[in-house]
């Protein structure tokens, strides 16, 4: 694919070179007084990358990739934006850089369930957050970081891992309680969460024989909600996109 999305994903994290002192240089790189950062397309892995080296003395060091985002032709300027999103949150990190929440109280809102209509990705998330409330903290956290919610990305890093967990755990009664919540969020989901619940739990149970029976077991009883699992499985590996995000 051709790089016509560079420039979103420059766009994105230009607020940030500007906020910390980066300059463009002439090789395309962006350089402050401690460090200079590359973005660039690998074509032959059809990937953005994110490089970073410490500079001292005015001496630029080595450079290590410290983000790498699968991008091919099935995306569009909208994941683009999300790459600079995550470029800009892991030159935080890299640098060592602490975001202060700045809404009222030092809180950030969590998501809720809108009335009427179908569960979408926010309620979806609502719910999940409701099951798993250690992953609240880690929510506002992750907003906080990056401004806005990359939602598939949240998911691979917090929840598919908090999935796993109860799948192997061997607790009926705890399987069970998951498994109500989720096929009750699969009928009444609109066509994202829905595709989104089936992906987690491909991504959950992906490469392991004893997760995916018990995954299996617990759909039994929805032969709709079964069916879609079985199939999607084998595409996990296919999208690009959510194989990156979700599988760990």
């Amino acid at each position: 694919m051709d790089n016509r999305y560079y420039d979103r994903v420059i766009g994105e994290m230009q607020p940030f070179f500007d906020e910390h002192g980066f300059a463009v240089q002439d090789d395309g790189s962006f350089k402050n007084d401690t460090k200079s950062v590359k973005i660039q397309y690998d074509e032959q892995r059809q990937m953005y990358t994110l490089s970073a080296a410490d500079i001292a003395d005015g001496n630029i060091g080595d450079y290590s990739e410290i983000n790498a985002w699968l991008f091919d032709d099935s995306q569009n300027a909208k994941d683009a934006v999300s790459v600079g999103v995550d470029f800009v949150g892991s030159l935080r990190k890299n640098m060592g850089i602490k975001i202060k929440r700045t809404s009222t109280g030092n809180d950030i809102e969590l998501p809720s369930v809108s009335k009427g209509g179908s569960i979408t990705i926010t309620g979806f998330t609502k719910k999940m957050l409701d099951f798993f409330p250690a992953l609240k903290e880690d929510y506002k956290n992750h907003i906080a970081v990056y401004g806005n919610f990359l939602y598939l990305n949240f998911f691979g890093e917090y929840l598919v891992p908090q999935i796993k967990a109860v799948l192997s755990s061997g607790n009926k009664k705890q399987i069970k309680k998951l498994y109500d919540l989720l096929d009750d969020l699969y009928v009444k989901g609109d066509r994202d969460t829905v595709n989104t619940i089936v992906a987690l739990l491909c991504a959950a149970a992906y490469k392991d024989e004893n997760l995916n029976k018990t995954v299996c077991e617990m759909l039994d009883s929805d032969k709709h909600f079964l069916s879609s699992y079985v199939n999607f499985m084998p595409m996990l590996t296919k999208s690009k996109k959510l194989y990156s995000a979700l599988i760990k």
